[in-house]
């Protein structure tokens, strides 16, 4: 019917959340390699297959096993919204809750069109997480089992991530799971980009000991960490104690996510030619100096020229030494002594750095500018 009426017209037809209707109709997958092949072959009709389910739409769709499989002319991969487009969807907000609301709703778009701007950052982490009806405090359950059929594992692992165990031995002193059982679950969830494996600048990729791992989309990491264990008691009303217990450990949750944050940044500094040099590479690194005592550097940055890094250290806190902390940022990137380094201090306002540190500080303000 559609090659009849509209054959000869440059027409696009989407469909969207094919895993829904493809788990309904087996045969769908078949149907369209059929159209694809035949009734659509000489046409100008352009169709798009839209899905949330990284698996179904990976393995279904593009799998080598799919009807579909070689028929695609293109694929795209929505990520979520960055710290600065997310906050489009909240525009008189403060730059610090601007923050905190992509620490706490992540970068979806639909999660962000929740948000209600006449009311405070509290009361929507609170309506939107902790109350009965709160949209969002059934969400990560949903999200599991449209990609899981038996997801309880794999919340145990992105919860033992989301609460701080990051690495394969605290996962696995979290989750009471054997090593070899959580490194199969880590690659699905790296497969499925809920969490990414992280190693410290300079490292062998190879080289498993130094791996870190950290949730990608903030949502996730929020949900896990803080709602999922009490969603029961959510559901009889308690929802304020836990609101409470959580706006209490924010600003420990929200540390990580400023260094993320201070290197997309930095990102859209790169772009614009606005950094002393062209990024090669964004990350992080951490290691032990001979006393043994573990160091870490949140930003660092190589040229394109192996020659020069941007290091930086980040601050989500109200008041803290100022001088003390370009100092140790100062031994730290004294690491790299082989490279020409510039230093940034990253935090939430502008701050007065003394002396000759040459060290550069840049703030919330002008993270929005």
């Amino acid at each position: 019917m559609i090659k009849e009426q509209w054959g000869d017209k440059h027409l696009v037809v989407v469909i969207d959340e094919y895993p829904y209707a493809a788990s309904a109709n087996k045969s769908l997958n078949s149907i369209l390699q059929y159209v694809i092949d035949y009734e659509f072959k000489d046409t100008n009709i352009f169709l798009i297959l839209c899905g949330s389910s990284m698996s179904f739409m990976e393995n279904q769709v593009l799998g080598e096993k799919s009807p579909l499989f070689g028929r695609r002319t293109g694929q795209l991969k929505i990520n979520p919204l960055d710290y600065y487009d997310s906050a489009r969807f909240y525009p008189n907000a403060s730059n610090e809750d601007k923050i905190r609301y992509y620490a706490c709703v992540g970068g979806t778009p639909y999660y962000l069109s929740l948000i209600d701007q006449e009311l405070s950052f509290e009361e929507n982490l609170r309506e939107l997480y902790f109350e009965i009806n709160g949209y969002l405090n059934n969400e990560g359950i949903l999200l599991m089992k449209q990609e899981f059929r038996e997801p309880a594992n794999y919340n145990a692992v992105l919860q033992a991530i989301a609460s701080g165990s990051n690495t394969l031995g605290k996962i696995a002193g979290f989750t009471k799971l054997e090593s070899s059982l959580i490194s199969k679950y880590l690659i699905t969830l790296q497969e499925l980009n809920y969490i990414e494996r992280v190693i410290p600048f300079g490292s062998n990729p190879l080289k498993g000991k130094t791996s870190r791992y950290q949730i990608m989309e903030n949502f996730i990491a929020f949900w896990y960490r803080y709602i999922l264990s009490i969603r029961t008691e959510i559901e009889r009303g308690n929802g304020d104690i836990y609101f409470a217990l959580a706006l209490d450990d924010l600003s420990d949750f929200i540390g990580p996510i400023f260094e993320e944050v201070s290197r997309q940044y930095l990102r859209r500094l790169n772009g614009r030619r606005g950094l002393p040099f062209v990024v090669k590479s964004f990350g992080k690194w951490w290691g032990k100096d001979k006393k043994g005592n573990v160091h870490e550097l949140d930003v660092v940055l190589e040229s394109v020229t192996g020659k020069e890094l941007l290091v930086g250290e980040c601050k989500w806190r109200n008041s803290f030494k100022v001088n003390k902390t370009v100092e140790g940022l100062n031994e730290r990137a004294a690491h790299f002594s082989k490279y020409t380094t510039f230093k940034y201090l990253f935090t939430k306002t502008p701050v007065t750095v003394e002396g000759d540190a040459n060290v550069v500080n840049l703030s919330l303000e002008s993270f929005f500018e």
